[in-house]
């Protein structure tokens, strides 16, 4: 399994990356601080699932999952955010893409993981 984290907080990038490799050791996490930097990454390789951070430099969560989507229809893209806003929350689950509220602690993260492993988007 191919992960991109994508989130402007460093903390958040290793403890996300962590916590998943805890739980999926074999799992490749690849990591970028920024929507830019994550398109980047995408044209060059394929990824499995996406875990990105709502609140990003430039393009936010939200318009990054959208532009992975034209992409890719059957990848795995999680909204891992702090931003509790109902309509955030809203609008991922209208464009398919599982929420999750930060902080990423393990309970969140094996979630996150189990959900993966779980969708018919990733056999």
């Amino acid at each position: 399994m191919k992960l991109l984290i994508v989130d402007d907080s460093q903390v958040c990038l290793v403890l996300t990356r962590g916590y998943v490799q805890t739980f999926r050791a074999d799992w490749v996490c690849t990591l970028a601080e920024s929507a830019e930097q994550a398109m980047a990454l995408i044209e060059k390789q394929a990824f499995d699932a996406y875990a990105l951070d709502y609140n990003l430099p430039g393009r936010n969560g939200l318009e990054l999952a959208r532009w992975i989507r034209e992409r890719d229809q059957q990848c795995f893209i999680g909204l891992l955010t702090s931003n509790i806003m109902n309509y955030v929350e809203d609008q991922a689950i209208s464009d398919n893409i599982h929420y999750y509220r930060k902080p990423a602690k393990p309970d969140v993260i094996q979630q996150f993981v189990s959900d993966i492993e779980g969708s018919p988007l990733c056999t």
